[in-house]
């Protein structure tokens, strides 16, 4: 009688679409839960990716920088090296203010330089930097040449007036001291 009475109590069709409906409805439920978890979860691990890569990219920041400065400091401590036996030629400026002048220099490139890393997260951004990098460097290179060209034109006329101030002031005295030396001049030019 138990069954008859399970029996008895019918389900309607329509009360069959209705739990059909609310099943799909806790499975669709379920399924967005389990989406949401994974999208939860590559959430966190987007995140934990950005501040590994910022680390990572404050640590290649930070790398780049030192490199950055002992280039400009090689750079400097180059250019001074092979310019100290002009520095009694060229007394129109102090080395210190040399010095400081080249210092200005370097903290205002370096800066530029650097700019670009406060807009890193937007990939335009880091394509730009690559050609900020590769004009500054050929900036750089482009400036050096013509420092050079010009401080070995400065220094080859320096040359060239000190020889001729030498040979005028050491010639009077040459004959006066040596006058046979000029007998000796005299035989050379005629034998070449």
């Amino acid at each position: 009688m138990v069954n008859t009475k399970k029996v008895e109590k019918k389900v309607s069709s329509l009360d069959l679409l209705w739990n059909q409906a609310f099943l799909n409805l806790d499975a669709w439920v379920e399924r967005e839960e389990v989406r949401e978890d994974h999208l939860l979860q590559s959430t966190k691990n987007l995140a934990e990716n950005v501040k590994k890569n910022q680390t990572n990219f404050k640590e290649l920041s930070k790398q780049f920088t030192k490199e950055l400065f002992e280039l400009e400091n090689k750079s400097r401590e180059g250019l001074l090296l092979s310019t100290i036996s002009l520095q009694s030629l060229f007394p129109i400026k102090s080395y210190e203010e040399i010095n400081n002048q080249l210092d200005n220099l370097k903290n205002k490139t370096s800066e530029l330089v650097l700019k670009p890393f406060d807009h890193i997260g937007n990939a335009k951004f880091v394509e730009n930097y690559v050609s900020v990098v590769e004009k500054y460097i050929e900036f750089r290179r482009n400036n050096r040449n013509l420092y050079v060209k010009k401080v070995k034109d400065t220094a080859l006329n320096i040359q060239v007036n000190q020889s001729a101030l030498l040979n005028l002031i050491t010639k009077p005295v040459r004959n006066v001291i040596f006058p046979f030396n000029k007998f000796i001049e005299r035989s050379h030019e005629l034998t070449k």
